[in-house]
């Protein structure tokens, strides 16, 4: 569903565009230079839209837009994985391609690293961090929810406590995303990944 917004741009002319296909360009830079890095305008001239456009459409400034950019990044990029998870019988294999995006060199995962962890990881603001911390926390909830399934369906035999999967999960994506920058063997972080999973087989 797209999302058009009309913005005030010069002399009381309007402009239509799309909050989607802003918020994809905003993600962009937001994803390459760090939230830190990222000044309004490297946003601004990305998302094509000037300053007074910009705190119309974000009054909240840099703050808000990231904050809708997480929101839709969630909406985009896990998507079709945790969809996945919600009716396939062993999940092992969905899982074990969702880790190897961070292994990927040409992929924006393997160059930039998670969205989501990055901010964890960069931003003081904590708002945006407990943003970010809401929405990785989701994704591992989806995950443990379909081993279970598969577990009591007899499909799988985890050897670590149930108590211990979502911990266990988000350690290997956290830690992924920062081996991959000192590790560039892609052959090696998949094995490492396949090694990591086959606990729960």
């Amino acid at each position: 569903m797209y999302i058009c917004i009309r913005i005030l741009i010069m002399a009381g002319r309007n402009k239509i565009y799309n909050e989607e296909e802003a918020l994809d360009k905003a993600i962009k830079v937001f994803w390459e230079k760090g939230y830190e890095n990222a000044s309004s305008r490297d946003l601004q001239k990305s998302m094509g839209i000037g300053m007074g456009s910009f705190y119309l459409a974000y009054k909240g400034g840099k703050q808000e837009l990231f904050i809708k950019s997480m929101n839709r990044f969630f909406s985009v990029y896990p998507t079709y994985a945790l969809s996945m998870l919600k009716t396939v019988e062993n999940p092992i294999e969905v899982l074990k391609q969702y880790y190897y995006v961070m292994a990927d060199p040409e992929g924006s995962f393997g160059q930039f690293g998670c969205y989501f962890s990055n901010a964890i990881i960069q931003i003081a603001d904590q708002e945006l961090k407990d943003g970010a911390i809401g929405h990785i926390t989701t994704i591992v909830d989806v995950f443990s929810a379909a081993l279970l399934r598969a577990q009591e369906a007899g499909v799988i035999y985890p050897k670590i406590p149930q108590e211990l999967w979502n911990v266990y999960l988000l350690n290997l994506w956290t830690g992924l995303n920062t081996t991959k920058f000192i590790e560039k063997d892609t052959t090696k972080l998949k094995a490492v990944i396949d090694f990591s999973l086959k606990v729960f087989e």
